[in-house]
């Protein structure tokens, strides 16, 4: 009997006033180590004189940033020094930097009075009694309290702007396909000189002393506000040119190419930059200076002619038959975003996005992915190409071939004015074909940062939300000298392995939270690798610190190529020949198909989050990184794993359930969906028994100028079990742990170990638990609920988000599916196979 994903349809119904909770009491950071306190108290407030000095004496003016180090055990919302010391009035918070990094704008009259309210803290541990315990505990005043929080203030100054060499900068843009141009994020734009008077004198003299010191390098000099997802967001580009013109300052809008203006030769005269330099690392109003990415294909450039059959029990293929499409039947929808797809496919592209002259052309990258996308399965088989052949493809042929100097032709200013393109194409294929799915297996030669989200990443993240669309993005491949050693079948000599690597770290813009980035296994039935195994050549996460990333993986085709099978995954080249290839590149058209699927399969529109959370939901760990001594860094390596057939995600089976809630979480609200446990999993003592998993993707509101926090909004989901105190009262009792943890959690205390191994902040979470035998009660619940950083609010739309629970039995026996279904119907819930609730639901 089919068993499908169910759909909950009156999502409505298990709305309830959310319950705000309290951060709980002050903490006391030095609680009975009052000498050490001391000590401290006066580290803080010599470094608050010292900078209350330093910025009385700047020629910039009064105004600058200051940057708080929280103590690791001080992350936690409720432990920022913000209502004590750093009140918003006083010094306004402007971003962040890595985990527990705070900058705030200060001025010198301001300093000397959080110093006062810092010389103010008692030096001695005061206690209270705990109602609760009766026992004495530590109640610290808030100065004490904040002024222990604190493990450092400094200004933010020049080895936070800037990362690289004046050198290595001048050699850097020299390459036109950089746009030769400098990127700047600022925390304050200028605004339009008759608007100065608005302000104060002293932000008038920050403004002032910003333009004119751009203004005094003279001719050539030209400045353009960059396009970013946030108008709020500064940033410009810099460039140094070979011209007679006097400087050129564009803040508020981006040059006008149209007007016939022609880009100027770059200038590499090093004193010049070093100038322009040396006066942006000590401008107040400047963030981060960075050089700007160049795009890159991610493929390991080498395959094998077509040979013999090997005694694997794998073949070659050494000729191909496309399948053709049949005029009458509708097919899954995607669209490749590469140099362009060959025409040996043009039965399946229904449309071209073509801005390239034929001679600009690279069509061996695109047309392999799209050949995976077409024609994988009869290529590869089932087991590497789960789903049917045929695709209708979007051909968005933008990249121009890399080993001719051509892309600043199409792209002046370099990848800014590329991604304005992808974004142009983006909106084209979604209104002209309803296509949601893009393949992405380009990336940028910067590994991730951990304390700084992407220009590009912010960037594809608006595309998406605009269009409603998912880009699946190649995790990044190794530069030659850094690949790795084939996985090992032994655990301890894979850690070493992963311990000695160098340079592997996720390139952007893979690190996009609105997208799926995937990374590579090694495809099954070669002598020369681990089937399932990391590819030696993919990339590794997290990224960010907050997160997965990759999300998931995929096989990409062995990093050790051996005759006659080569890479092990097969695909089309340009003239119409089988060849075999491996990469990032190509793991990600086949997650990008099975999501093409999916979307094909569920009538209606389905959000975002649930096409990503089914693919999520269901992927599996591969069995070479499933031993306890790896689980803490599979997730690196594979993100949630890799992903089945659309199919068997849909169809599930009789001994399980899968429940989707796809909904949004407003403001002051929060979701409790109540359910009792399947009868033929509660054992005779009324303990409740199976296999659970829960996975949460949502849509929070991002901030990139929050660093490594720029996730506004934390969506929390959790499956609890009706459980009594010693007193009789009832509550709850969360049952489920987080994915992939590392050794059992135990409800990690500290703010830390929340984010880096409980998914907190990370908007895509998973929580499973074989339970043997847990509780006295059947009375379960589904709770998911908010939490904003330190004055933040939810949007007003609220949060979208969808939650899947599965409920299992591991023998494969009982009768889950009819059970809950049955049981869900006589309570009033109201749940549709997913594939056909479009018909009654507005949101799935």
């Amino acid at each position: 009997m089919a068993a499908p994903v169910q759909i909950i349809l009156n999502q409505d119904s298990f709305e309830e006033v959310r319950d705000k909770g309290g951060g709980g009491p002050k903490k006391d950071f030095f609680a009975h180590e009052d000498r050490d306190f001391v000590r401290h108290k006066a580290a803080i407030s010599g470094q608050l004189a010292s900078v209350a000095d330093s910025l009385s004496r700047r020629s910039t003016g009064n105004i600058g940033i200051l940057k708080l180090v929280l103590r690791r055990s001080a992350w936690a919302k409720s432990h920022r020094p913000v209502r004590a010391l750093f009140k918003p009035e006083l010094t306004p918070v402007v971003g962040g930097g890595d985990l527990g990094e705070i900058f705030v704008e200060a001025r010198p009259t301001a300093l000397r009075r959080i110093q006062a309210a810092v010389e103010s803290a008692e030096t001695t541990t005061q206690v209270k009694r705990d109602p609760n315990s009766g026992k004495l505990v530590p109640h610290p005043s808030g100065a004490r309290s904040e002024t222990g929080a604190i493990e450092r203030i400094e200004l933010y100054g020049p080895s936070d702007r800037r990362r690289f060499s004046v050198e290595e900068a001048v050699d850097w843009l020299a390459n036109p396909m950089t746009g030769s141009a400098y990127h700047v994020e600022l925390f304050d734009v200028p605004p339009p000189r008759a608007q100065w008077d608005a302000v104060d004198q002293d932000r008038q003299l920050l403004y002032r002393t910003f333009v004119e010191g751009l203004q005094s390098l003279g001719q050539g000099l030209v400045a353009e506000r960059l396009t970013t997802p946030r108008r709020d967001r500064a940033q410009i580009s810099l460039r140094i040119e070979k011209s007679p013109s006097p400087p050129a300052l564009f803040l508020q809008r981006s040059a006008d190419r149209r007007s016939g203006r022609e880009v100027a030769p770059f200038d590499p005269n090093i004193d010049r930059h070093k100038r322009l330099l040396t006066f942006l690392d000590n401008h107040p109003l400047v963030r981060r200076i960075e050089l700007p990415p160049i795009i890159t294909r991610t493929i390991i450039d080498e395959h094998l002619s077509a040979r013999s059959s090997t005694a694997s029990g794998r073949i070659r293929p050494t000729t191909v038959t496309l399948p053709e499409p049949v005029t009458a039947r509708a097919y899954p929808k995607m669209a490749v975003i590469d140099g362009g797809v060959s025409g040996g496919l043009d039965a399946w592209v229904v449309d071209r996005w073509d801005t390239l002259a034929d001679e600009d052309k690279s069509l061996a990258h695109g047309t392999f992915i799209a050949g995976l996308a077409v024609g994988g399965n009869a290529l590869n088989g089932g087991a590497i190409c789960p789903e049917p052949d045929g695709v209708a493809l979007v051909d968005i042929a933008i990249f121009p071939d890399e080993n001719k100097p051509v892309f600043q032709n199409y792209y002046p200013s370099g990848v800014g004015d590329f991604f304005d393109e992808i974004g142009n194409a983006v909106t084209d294929a979604s209104t002209r074909h309803a296509t949601r799915i893009y393949n992405l297996s380009l990336n940028v030669q910067h590994q991730a940062e951990p304390d700084q989200y992407g220009y590009l990443a912010a960037r594809l993240d608006a595309i998406a939300e605009q269009n409603d669309a998912i880009f699946f993005i190649s995790a990044g491949n190794t530069a030659p000298q850094d690949t790795r050693p084939e996985w090992p079948a032994d655990e301890t000599h894979a850690l070493v392995a992963l311990a000695s690597a160098r340079n592997d770290g996720l390139l952007m813009p893979a690190e996009s939270i609105r997208s799926v980035s995937v990374a590579a296994l090694n495809p099954p039935g070669l002598a020369t690798c681990i089937p399932h195994a990391p590819a030696r050549y993919s990339r590794r996460g997290p990224g960010l610190r907050a997160g997965v990333k990759p999300d998931l993986a995929h096989i990409g085709g062995t990093g050790s190529p051996q005759s006659p099978l080569g890479h092990g995954l097969f695909s089309l080249l340009p003239d119409g020949a089988v060849g075999d290839g491996c990469g990032t590149s190509y793991a990600a058209p086949l997650v990008a198909k099975t999501a093409a699927m999916l979307d094909h399969s569920i009538e209606g529109d389905v959000s975002r989050e649930t096409i990503i959370g089914l693919l999520m939901h269901h992927a599996r760990i591969p069995e070479p990184l499933t031993s306890k001594a790896l689980s803490g860094i599979a997730r690196d390596l594979a993100g949630f794993g890799m992903p089945p057939s659309a199919n068997e995600i849909l169809e599930g089976s009789d001994h399980a359930i899968t429940l989707v809630f796809a909904h949004r979480l407003r403001r002051d609200q929060q979701v409790s969906f109540q359910f009792s446990w399947p009868p033929s999993l509660v054992t005779p003592e009324g303990k409740c028994r199976g296999q659970a998993r829960l996975t949460l993707v949502s849509s929070p509101p991002l901030d990139t100028s929050f660093g490594a926090e720029f996730v506004r909004v934390n969506i929390e989901a959790a499956l609890q079990q009706e459980d009594f105190d010693k007193t009789g009262k009832p509550g709850w009792r969360g049952r489920l742990e987080a994915a992939y943890l590392p050794g059992r959690a135990n409800g990690p205390a500290v703010e830390a170990e929340r984010i880096e191994h409980g998914f907190k902040w990370s908007p895509t979470k998973m929580f499973t638990k074989n339970m043997r035998g847990v509780g006295k009660s059947s009375n379960w619940r589904m709770f998911v609920s908010y939490l904003t950083r330190a004055g933040e609010t939810i949007p007003d739309e609220g949060v979208p988000f969808t939650a899947i629970l599965t409920i299992s039995d591991p023998a494969g026996s009982a009768a889950v599916f009819n059970e809950m279904r049955a049981q869900l119907a006589r309570t009033g819930v109201r749940i549709e196979d997913i594939r056909t609730a479009a018909r009654v639901s507005t949101r799935v």
